[in-house]
């Protein structure tokens, strides 16, 4: 069992460690950075535009001379709490369907597959894109647009892993012996299905926080004054001559983020596979 593993692995220890430190470390960074310096993510001061990083401003100052690191830090509240409701809403949305047309079979699962097939075959950033540009920039848009399409891949997952698991015989002799829909799923569905779906959640967590940074850097998801990643992204290419330095913050931080879920779902992977 993971609960097991949790406690007996070293790999699997070590990665958990450094992903729940770094998030700690992000996500309370506004806190103990701001009352260390005293430094505002909306404050300006335009005698330090652009100024190089210094023990004062570690990663310099971008053009308004706004403390940059404190930007980074600030633009974790909306680069990773957005990116886990989106893939905790496509997982809940695609975990649903997957069980309901596996269940029920027929019909249902011969439209659900032509649906699947269907979102597969188009690209999903051009369709975000395009779905954005009907319903308007920003953030809620953004989660909505990706959460639209995001839902495929744990209702595919759902849907092939249950289907396969209903043909075993202890299902069958549980259906046999009168359980009900929600029993079977709570008592025999789930813990085949949980930590299939978790390692998926957090590989997905990884791409998700690449994908808002995306829209944002391509600007239909928030504006730039929003200290997001990457929008901060799209900011700083202006000054990649000058000031290349405020293009490495917002990398180093969605290469961070994205390196510490994979490394995490992938020492869960080796545990289940042991």
């Amino acid at each position: 069992m993971l609960s097991t593993a949790l406690t007996l692995r070293p790999p699997l220890k070590f990665s958990l460690s450094l992903t729940v430190c770094f998030f700690v470390v992000v996500l309370t960074g506004p806190l103990w950075y701001g009352h260390i310096t005293g430094y505002d993510p909306y404050h300006m001061d335009i005698s330090l535009s652009l100024a190089a990083p210094s023990l004062e401003h570690p990663f310099g100052c971008d053009r308004l001379g706004r403390d940059h690191l404190m930007r980074l830090l600030w633009g974790s509240y909306y680069s990773l709490p957005l990116a886990a409701a989106l893939i905790l809403s496509a997982l809940t949305i695609g975990t649903t369907i997957g069980l309901v047309v596996a269940l029920r079979a027929g019909r249902l699962a011969r439209l659900f597959a032509a649906c699947v097939n269907l979102c597969l075959a188009f690209p999903q950033q051009l369709a975000v894109i395009l779905l954005l540009g009907m319903l308007g920039v920003g953030l809620s848009h953004s989660i909505f647009a990706l959460a639209l399409f995001w839902w495929v891949h744990f209702a595919q997952l759902t849907y092939t892993r249950t289907s396969a698991i209903l043909k075993e015989d202890y299902i069958k002799a549980a259906l046999l012996s009168g359980e009900n829909t929600l029993s079977l799923v709570r008592y025999y569905l789930w813990p085949e299905l949980k930590d299939q779906l978790l390692l998926t959640a957090l590989l997905d967590l990884s791409a998700a926080i690449l994908a808002l940074a995306t829209l944002s850097f391509l600007g239909l998801a928030t504006q730039p004054t929003i200290p997001e990643w990457g929008s901060m992204l799209f900011e700083s290419q202006a000054y990649l001559q000058n000031a290349p330095h405020l293009l490495l913050g917002p990398l180093l931080f969605i290469f961070l983020s994205a390196l510490s879920c994979n490394l995490l779902a992938l020492s869960l992977r080796q545990e289940r596979s042991c």
